[in-house]
């Protein structure tokens, strides 16, 4: 297959809302199933320009109209695509204010293997839960279709793992909280 079909049948992915591509994805869409050929091509691709990396096995049309604000936000799903995976932890928390540092990677709580993923948008850091997850109560879908933490829940994940503990400012905390459930309740009398 020539560059420019792929590129043509890239066009048509994104038209569909696809921007990121997994070695299956990329199977379905250009109809082939023989992994190392798929692989070849992606690679191939992204010396190209016409993809780009964000880690292994995942690739992200860069060009695409489809492409999200927040790529990293985008990327979770493609790289813990069968875990529940939420933004929590200082990330959370930093958007929130209740913790006075900006979080350098993107801080998320899996149901899968923990990990970190330095992609070219930023670090993406996984951090393995074994603990129920109720959409709706201690998730909700925020931004660029990601599960998010509500601050309550990630200001207790942030004590389990038990790292920068020290950081959590309580006052603006507890603010933060009332704030979210004042929303929530707003949100459900509208």
């Amino acid at each position: 297959m020539k560059r420019r079909e792929f590129i043509e049948k890239l066009g048509r992915a994104d038209r569909q809302g696809v921007w990121a591509f997994t070695l299956p994805c990329f199977g379905a869409l250009f109809g082939k199933s023989d992994p190392k050929y798929l692989k070849l091509m992606m690679k191939r691709l992204a010396d190209q320009g016409v993809l780009t990396r964000a880690a292994r096995g995942v690739y992200v049309n860069t060009q695409a109209r489809s492409l999200p604000g927040d790529v990293r936000r985008g990327l979770i799903r493609f790289l813990r695509p069968r875990e529940v995976s939420y933004v929590s932890l200082e990330s959370k928390l930093s958007e929130a204010g209740a913790i006075s540092q900006i979080a350098a990677s993107l801080t998320c709580m899996t149901t899968g293997a923990p990990g970190s993923f330095d992609t070219p948008w930023g670090i993406i850091e996984f951090t393995h839960t074994d603990r129920d997850i109720e959409i709706d109560k201690d998730v909700y879908r925020g931004n660029e279709d990601t599960l998010e933490a509500t601050v309550e829940r990630a200001a207790r994940d942030l004590r389990r793992v038990g790292r920068n503990v020290d950081l959590i400012e309580p006052e603006t905390l507890a603010d933060a909280i009332a704030e979210e459930k004042a929303d929530e309740q707003q949100s459900i009398h509208s």
